[in-house]
């Protein structure tokens, strides 16, 4: 070989080896993201990220997810807006609030489509309706839950002052409640769920307090700043699209889904159980969730927000006092990232993970 063909065959070679070191590079350039999750402890609504994470989409994605455990959708809102973490995971009632005092935070992405929030009172209860809360204890899982809206919420659509008629008090995570239900030490409370799951598990029979309108509204639901919307979409975009990811995947395979979610966040598994038992509880809890979490017959974009169901949400607020004035659902909500998010959702990669 001449020394022109060497020197050509190196140079060749050197460019082939920067261009693979530069792939590697930006498969492996990840940005770190801070999600508020706006309860103490990990509940199931972060599955979906477990799946992401374990399937290796979010690394795919460029996402380096670190969830933040705030107290509740209040504080959650308020870290968003102080830009303490990037994106929080809230119900759209402190959004609203903090609104008309000027806070700005939106929705872009609705997680849970139907309201996993409302009341519920042990099986054997004499409690049947809202106007048998009068001078009862509400417990919830802190002051800063969206349960504690939706009680005054509920309180006030019957007649009742919510602060003189029912006292609000923490009873904090299931097993706790379930003790306090039992020691007539509460009488109901106003969490979620997969709650009232659990405090059946903890041996006290739930019954919900039905309530069609409140069901039907959304629930927690991906809030961040007007501004990051705007300047950082995309990485909200990939974001959300790997919860996407993720939710479909759980609704189609929740016990897959559940082992995944033990095996990301260690710290969830029930204790007590052994490895079966304690997947078997997790699964079945997840069942309660994911219908709440899939697509509604006839929609086809993952993320999209009903302004329609927002303000009906808005309204039912004001009138229950609890929002001092109309608030606009286009204030406080925007599908502008959701043809992005859509757009690029890998639909494939996640019919061949669930075919494996």
């Amino acid at each position: 070989m001449n020394q022109r063909c060497r020197r050509n065959h190196l140079i060749g070679a050197v460019m082939i080896a920067a261009a693979l070191a530069g792939s590697v590079a930006a498969a492996s350039a990840q940005t770190k993201v801070r999600v508020g999750w706006c309860t103490s402890v990990l509940t199931l609504g972060v599955v979906p990220f477990a799946v992401a994470i374990k399937m290796g989409w979010y690394k795919e994605l460029g996402i380096d997810l670190e969830l933040v455990n705030l107290p509740g959708s209040s504080d959650c809102v308020r870290n968003v807006a102080t830009g303490e973490v990037l994106v929080a995971v809230p119900t759209v009632e402190p959004v609203a609030i903090l609104r008309l005092t000027g806070v700005k935070t939106e929705v872009f992405y609705t997680a849970f489509r139907r309201n996993i929030f409302g009341l519920a009172v042990p099986a054997s209860s004499p409690i049947t309706g809202y106007k048998d809360l009068k001078d009862k204890k509400i417990g919830v899982t802190s002051m800063a839950s969206a349960g504690v809206v939706v009680a005054r919420s509920v309180a006030s659509s019957v007649g009742l002052d919510p602060d003189r008629d029912v006292k609000i008090v923490v009873s904090g995570q299931p097993a706790q409640s379930a003790v306090l239900l039992r020691r007539h030490d509460i009488d109901a409370v106003s969490q979620w769920d997969v709650q009232y799951t659990l405090m059946e598990l903890a041996g006290v029979p739930m019954r919900p307090l039905a309530d069609r309108e409140l069901e039907s509204f959304p629930s927690n639901s991906f809030v961040a700043r007007p501004d990051t919307i705007q300047t950082k979409g995309d990485v909200l975009a990939r974001l959300v699209r790997g919860y996407a990811m993720g939710t479909l995947y759980a609704v189609r395979n929740p016990r897959a889904a559940a082992e995944m979610y033990h095996a990301v966040y260690p710290q969830v598994v029930p204790t007590g159980l052994d490895a079966v038992q304690a997947l078997d509880q997790t699964t079945a809890l997840l069942k309660t969730v994911t219908p709440k979490m899939a697509l509604e017959a006839g929609a086809d974009k993952w993320g999209a927000s009903s302004f329609e169901a927002y303000q009906a949400y808005l309204d039912w607020l004001v009138k229950a006092g609890v929002l001092k004035e109309h608030v606009d659902a286009h204030e406080v909500v925007t599908n502008t990232l959701i043809d992005q998010v859509n757009d690029g959702l890998d639909l494939k990669a996640v019919e061949a993970a669930l075919s494996r």
